[in-house]
């Protein structure tokens, strides 16, 4: 068959996802690819599922975590109908972010409905990768979807980005992961902790590699946040936390009547708190990714918990804090993540506990910081269009 002399790309999207960090890793990777001039298709799976491989698959979906993310998903909807203006208000964020998704993403989507389809169809490309984000946490593993086994083995294939989402890989998926890993021409991931997974259970040593939002500029990110009209005029101090530690939300209020700022504050990102209904000056809902860089860009404080709430914050020079998402004494936390984010750049002071926003107003080098982006940037790029030269001898005739 022929090809069609496109790339292949799989982002993660998940519908009704409303994580502002998701949906902007996904435009800056449609940003980079159209920079680059290239020609490639958003693959989207439809799946078609026989009774047996439900039954088949639902004891290792069990032992993954299905079940605490069903329950997650029914609380929501529990929460949604005992407070009926939170479920009103998210249907407001939900509406205003499936609309930036239908403006930036559906216009390149391909959907394959059935994995025979899904696997044939990869015939189409010379080349397919996936990124970014928590794309090989441990439910992934059995789609076949975001880990590339469906992909035909005369396509090459590589990662952009990926992460696992965990620090250690299930006993049980084991076999599982050194499959699909071993089957990828080249390996991006996010995190170190990333590069010591695939170099200890592969045969593939893995590259380190910035997020794709950070591939883009500070300047291409204020012409994209251009688009938005939310502004607010008064110093704000912007929240966007998504975790449910009460102490980072005392420590919100602290800096609110040290500074006298207003504080525009994100509720309910992926869960309802009811503390959080007293939380903010301000809560914007009607507010999608273009409106979040927007207001996170023009705030005069930042505070987050958030990967990409600090990303943007390095991204636009600001003045934040980061508190850990959960007690840093818990043995189940996990902050490898923003710790090896704020290392690289020389911002560890930036992340902490008590007397944290003392230092909030502390001078940082952003000449340094953005010396270091721009060389990763650029590193990291050279990665990026040589896992794309992967399909430069694989299109025309098969």
């Amino acid at each position: 068959m022929k090809r069609e002399n496109k790339v292949g790309a799989v982002i993660i999207m998940h519908p009704g996802q409303n994580n502002y960090g998701t949906s902007l890793q996904g435009l800056a990777t449609v940003k980079f690819l159209q920079k680059e001039g290239m020609s490639f298709d958003i693959i989207r799976y439809n799946k078609r599922r026989t009774l047996w491989d439900i039954i088949s698959t639902v004891p290792f979906l069990l032992m993954s975590g299905a079940l605490k993310a069903i329950k997650r998903k029914r609380q929501k909807e529990r929460d949604k109908k005992e407070h009926p203006a939170y479920g009103e208000l998210l249907e407001i964020r939900t509406a205003k972010v499936q609309t930036f998704k239908d403006k930036y993403f559906e216009p390149l989507c391909r959907y394959y409905t059935g994995y025979k389809d899904l696997h044939e169809g990869s015939k189409n490309y010379n080349v397919v990768f996936v990124g970014s984000d928590q794309v090989w946490g441990p439910l992934s593993l059995y789609a076949k979807f975001y880990n590339l086994l469906f992909v035909d083995k005369s396509v090459p294939t590589f990662s952009y980005a990926s992460s696992f989402g965990v620090s250690n890989i299930l006993k049980w998926q084991i076999h599982g992961t050194r499959k699909y890993l071993n089957k990828l021409d080249l390996i991006g991931v996010r995190e170190i902790r990333g590069k010591e997974i695939v170099d200890s259970l592969s045969n593939k040593k893995a590259t380190v590699v910035v997020d794709p939002t950070i591939l883009l500029t500070r300047e291409e990110w204020s012409k994209i946040a251009d688009e938005s009209n939310i502004n607010y005029k008064e110093p704000y101090i912007f929240c966007y936390v998504l975790g449910q530690r009460n102490f980072i939300r005392e420590q919100i209020n602290a800096l609110r009547d040290k500074t006298g700022c207003k504080v525009v504050y994100m509720r309910h990102i992926d869960d309802y708190y009811d503390p959080d209904e007293e939380m903010g000056d301000y809560a914007p809902y009607d507010v999608d990714a273009i409106d979040f860089i927007n207001l996170l860009r023009h705030a005069k404080y930042v505070i987050t918990d958030s990967f990409h709430g600090t990303v943007f914050s390095i991204l636009f020079h600001k003045q934040f804090s980061v508190f850990y998402r959960v007690n840093p004494s818990d043995p189940k936390s996990t902050h490898s993540r923003i710790q090896g984010l704020l290392s690289t750049y020389g911002l560890k002071e930036r992340l902490g506990e008590t007397g944290i926003l003392d230092k909030i107003d502390n001078r940082i080098d952003y000449d340094s910081v953005d010396e270091k982006m721009n060389r990763l940037r650029e590193e990291s790029i050279a990665f990026f269009r040589k896992g794309l030269s992967l399909g430069a001898t694989h299109s025309g005739e098969k």
